[in-house]
């Protein structure tokens, strides 16, 4: 099982949505990032027209391969919304991928976010500052 959790995004565009993401540690980056499919950058307003500062780079995957893939830089700030609160407005840079299915989240925010993985076999996290008091269940 993955650990997938409810986000809020906010655009610099100013436009918001709530979806869902993949929590990930094998999503290495320098700076928190979040990977978003082309749907979820219309509804965020980051295309068709792409921000200023937007550019192509290439992205190794886990497998070896290189793909190109579109980076916004701070185009997004990012929440994770459950039940009982709402953790966040952390500033991201946007990757925007034609063949992603769901947002995936970048090691350095999942840190920034204060996301703890328990057991991912379980789909089981909490926030850092809820260690060892609550235990939070993937979507």
């Amino acid at each position: 099982m993955a650990i997938r959790v409810r986000i809020k995004l906010s655009s610099v565009m100013g436009k918001t949505t709530v979806t869902k993401a993949l929590v990930t540690t094998g999503y290495e980056t320098q700076e928190p990032e979040i990977l978003i499919p082309r749907s979820i950058a219309e509804d965020l307003d980051l295309l068709p027209k792409l921000p200023s500062g937007s550019e192509i780079r290439n992205y190794v995957l886990a497998d070896g391969s290189v793909t190109r893939l579109i980076l916004v830089p701070n185009a997004v700030q990012v929440w994770i919304l459950e039940n009982d609160r709402e953790v966040g407005g952390v500033m991201a840079h946007v990757v925007i991928s034609e063949r992603a299915d769901e947002a995936l989240l970048s090691d350095k925010l999942v840190s920034k976010l204060g996301i703890v993985l328990l057991d991912i076999g379980e789909g089981t996290w909490c926030f850092r500052d809820e260690i060892g008091k609550i235990t939070r269940k993937s979507l």
